[in-house]
């Protein structure tokens, strides 16, 4: 952090937190506790690979179709609806441990100047960081999944038919869609974070 006085705050002493060093810091948050990223991020990939099993699934078939007159019904999304329903209060659960277990380390960054603005950035930096690795790794293996399944069933020739773009587009919006998730599952844990009494926080013990 670059010491000087923050804009927002007009108290001395404050720091200003640079985005490059705000990412920087989140990622040796998110090495230092590999276990749970790694849960994290295996939540959000288990979400999203459903959702992208079904959307490569529908690709394929209906490329499939155009090619070779064959129609598919549509899949019902409302589980989808459920899975991401169960993601977020896992994701929401696992960020509010993340919080406690950094009582401490937040109340230090408090007394050394932080503004409530910079630990609430670092949380959604680093849900940003699950999002991103999460929903790629969630889509992948969706996408072999359903190459695999659909491949089995109408011949692994039909993958040719499917377009690169529309392939690109569900990948986005995969990607996309886990990013706004785990955001949304960390915006509370994450302000909670942010509104801690610098003393409070170095008094408590997990």
């Amino acid at each position: 952090m670059d010491g000087g006085k923050a804009p927002d705050s007009g108290v001395k002493g404050r720091v200003e937190l640079p985005l490059t060093e705000a990412f920087r810091v989140s990622l040796e948050q998110i090495q230092r506790r590999l276990r749970r990223s790694g849960i994290i991020i295996a939540s959000i990939a288990l979400g999203i690979a459903l959702l992208s099993h079904f959307l490569v699934t529908n690709l394929i078939f209906e490329a499939y179709g155009k090619v070779m007159g064959v129609t598919m019904e549509a899949y019902q999304f409302w589980l989808i609806v459920v899975s991401f329903i169960v993601c977020v209060i896992g994701l929401t659960n696992s960020s509010l441990i993340a919080v406690y277990e950094r009582y401490r380390e937040i109340g230090t960054m408090k007394s050394l100047g932080a503004l409530d603005r910079h630990i609430l950035e670092l949380f959604l930096i680093e849900s940003t960081i699950f999002g991103l690795v999460g929903g790629s790794l969630g889509f992948i293996t969706g996408a072999l999944s359903a190459s695999v399944s659909s491949g089995s069933q109408i011949g692994f020739g039909a993958l040719l038919s499917v377009q690169a773009f529309d392939l690109l587009l569900n990948f986005s919006y995969s990607v996309g869609l886990a990013v706004v998730l785990n955001i949304v599952s960390t915006m509370y844990p994450a302000y909670k974070a942010a509104k801690l009494r610098p003393v409070e926080a170095l008094r408590y013990e997990i």
